[in-house]
């Protein structure tokens, strides 16, 4: 069953007093998760944390598995878009010619976890968000480098390196010569070259980058490939990181 629901719009709540101390409108987001592929088991805590997030921020989120959602008539009164776990091919030729004409006109897009598992056989798309998954080794600790202390999504981390525990992604490119890269992963830290679920993938990248953004036309993507773990949506480390990735996409950052 496709489902549609409103998750928050707090901003209505609010007096007219509270509203025009805001000093501008409250960020519209449009948060889809359908999948034609693998099912992250993690996508209903995602939501929650997600809604939780927009009731502290005053943002209006509507979180759907419908693509049919993204259509103009709909993404004109939407600020940011989020691929939220979504894998395979979800977006039907108005859909995909609907989200280009979004981001490129100046709206966000921010792909969580997944994002370079979704419509590999779009090229825009994979060009937007910058690579395709290629594998992964069983979820296990790594050590993050933060390349980049000064955006919305990473300013808060204390020292350049962050050791947590989540599901690294290979790709089939390097995606640095093409967009501003945030962080990376040593891929020391960790066993890399485990394949068993990916037999034949070479997971191995050597500089490994893991979350970066991309101005497309005049909109901003935002890819990071954090989020699998559970566990993550507890830790305020990733909750900052995930909220000024939103606020970076919706340039309120």
């Amino acid at each position: 069953m496709k489902k549609t629901l409103l998750l928050f719009i707090a901003w209505i709540m609010l007096s007219p007093s509270a509203t025009s101390s805001q000093n501008q409108e409250p960020l519209k987001i449009l948060a889809l998760s359908k999948t034609e592929g693998y099912h992250h088991g993690v996508i209903p805590q995602s939501l929650v944390t997600l809604g939780e997030m927009g009731q502290k921020n005053k943002w209006e989120i509507t979180a759907t598995e419908d693509s049919m959602m993204l259509m103009s008539s709909i993404l004109k009164n939407i600020d940011v878009v989020i691929f939220l776990h979504t894998t395979g091919n979800i977006l039907g030729s108005p859909q995909q010619k609907a989200l280009k004409d979004f981001v490129t006109n100046g709206g966000g897009l921010v792909t969580l976890h997944s994002g370079t598992i979704t419509e590999n056989d779009w090229p825009w798309f994979v060009e937007a968000v910058g690579a395709i998954f290629t594998g992964h080794p069983p979820t296990q600790e790594g050590t993050l480098i933060i390349e980049d202390r000064d955006h919305p999504a990473t300013s808060h981390f204390p020292d350049s390196m962050w050791i947590t525990t989540d599901e690294w992604y290979s790709f089939d490119r390097n995606p640095r010569k093409d967009v501003n890269v945030l962080i990376s992963i040593n891929e020391d830290s960790y066993d890399v070259g485990d394949n068993r679920w990916f037999d034949g993938a070479e997971q191995r990248m050597g500089d490994h980058p893991l979350v970066w953004t991309k101005t497309v036309g005049q909109g901003r993507v935002f890819q990071t490939a954090l989020g699998h773990e559970h566990a993550l949506y507890k830790d305020s480390l990733f909750l900052k990181h995930l909220e000024g990735a939103i606020l970076w996409a919706g340039k309120r950052k």
